[in-house]
């Protein structure tokens, strides 16, 4: 009993990482893959989760052998006086506060689907609720209240996908991999928004004082959850036809399965905006103190309050911070294939790993998932590079080829890296 106890609080505990990959932005791009290719890229969520549970895994399993955030490791490597440290430091918390806006949008959206609530008394009251949850609550009891909140939303979608017409002999074929015509970067964004860079340094952060075996539990089922809540996002999406928006999508469910169906949806949404409204800031105080550890618990709070007030004043605002998104995007596209080369390096590192190095079975997969977050990083610096010159990116596959040739080198850097470290 004790021991279904601890699992089933270790599930809740880490679904605080896929509370932090389904937000407004998962719904985005999960619903539209779904309206305009049907079930044609369930296959890339199912690598996308895959691929999340390998990176969170070894970020973790760094953590707990070593004793060290990857924050710590990172200065270890470069030197305390080195700026790479601080410009990822800097970049993920950009990240995190370029998109906080959006977050509590999102829920604000949820609850006005079915009640017209005041815009700027929602921001308000939705941006208290996560700054008392933050100062006063610890982060395990922070993590495991959204666990419950992750739940109940996980249910909300699941139901209407349950309920939804789905050609499952379709769905089968959508589990081998097809990339249809126009369909690339989506592709790359089904992936891009599971696979989350601050998540990362969030998940090493929690990580402490748990053993390897507990963490692989809980953090995998955890996962695989948050991956089936996407592919149930994916699913409702199907049902719309035309022009895609959260209103039209609640429209639809409401007709073809009825009202419980449209609350379900609206109730997904605001989960998934609170939650990610919740999550974000964390993960920039966590990192914050793992790189300043001389005074964690102030640098912590100013990370959090910083990010939550910078979400809180655009959406008060009703602003799309679209320079600092940019920046975001730009910076995060250099920090995700980083952080991935980091880890596997680090994972791959025998007198730090402590009879914990990855398998080769595992490398090989770490690298294919080092291979695809450079691409996705390589799009995300060229999309935010034309946005800000404000030209339409092309959209063919030869684009795709020209970013795998400028990842190429990144690949064979950390594959000579990782030989050289196992053969000491």
């Amino acid at each position: 009993m004790t021991s279904a106890k601890s699992r089933l609080l270790s599930i809740l505990f880490w679904s605080v990482i896929s509370a932090a990959f389904i937000g407004p932005g998962t719904l985005t791009t999960a619903s539209s893959a779904g309206a305009l290719f049907g079930f044609q890229l369930i296959w890339a969520l199912v690598f996308a989760t895959i691929a999340c549970i390998v990176l969170q895994e070894m970020a973790a399993r760094i953590t707990i052998t070593s004793g060290q955030e990857i924050g710590q490791a990172m200065k270890q490597v470069s030197g305390s006086s080195q700026p790479f440290v601080y410009f990822v430091t800097f970049g993920v918390i950009l990240g995190c506060a370029a998109y906080e806006a959006g977050n509590i949008l999102g829920a604000i959206e949820g609850i006005r689907l079915i009640a017209n609530v005041n815009k700027l008394f929602l921001t308000i009251l939705i941006g208290l609720i996560c700054g008392i949850l933050l100062w006063w609550g610890t982060v395990r009891i922070i993590a495991s209240t959204l666990g419950v909140v992750v739940a109940v939303m996980g249910v909300a979608f699941i139901c209407v996908a349950i309920k939804a017409d789905v050609d499952n002999a379709a769905m089968a074929k959508g589990l081998v991999p097809y990339i249809p015509n126009r369909s690339e970067w989506l592709v790359l964004g089904l992936i891009g928004t599971t696979i989350v860079p601050y998540n990362l340094f969030l998940g090493s952060g929690l990580s402490k004082g748990q053993s390897v075996g507990q963490m692989r539990f809980g953090l995998t089922i955890s996962i695989l959850l948050g991956g089936l809540v996407s592919v149930a996002i994916l699913i409702a999406g199907t049902q719309v036809n035309g022009d895609l928006s959260f209103h039209n999508l609640a429209l639809v469910m409401g007709e073809k399965l009825g009202a419980w169906a449209k609350v379900m949806l609206a109730f997904g949404l605001f989960a998934a905006g609170f939650t990610s409204s919740i999550t974000a800031p964390l993960a920039a105080g966590v990192l914050a103190r793992s790189i300043m550890p001389d005074n964690r618990n102030r640098v912590y709070k100013a990370a959090w309050m910083a990010v939550l007030l910078t979400g809180l004043i655009f959406g008060v605002a009703e602003i799309k911070p679209i320079p600092i998104i940019i920046a975001a995007q730009a910076m995060n596209g250099m920090i995700l294939p980083l952080a991935v080369l980091l880890l596997i390096i680090q994972a791959n590192h025998i007198k730090l790993m402590k009879g914990h190095i990855n398998s080769v079975g595992l490398n090989i997969l770490a690298f294919f998932i080092l291979d695809f977050v450079l691409i996705i990083g390589i799009n995300n610096i060229f999309k935010a590079t034309y946005n800000a010159l404000d030209i339409q990116l092309s959209n063919d596959l030869s684009h795709l080829w020209i970013m795998q040739l400028i990842a190429s080198p990144v690949i064979l850097y950390a594959l000579l890296k990782v030989i050289k470290l196992r053969r000491h």
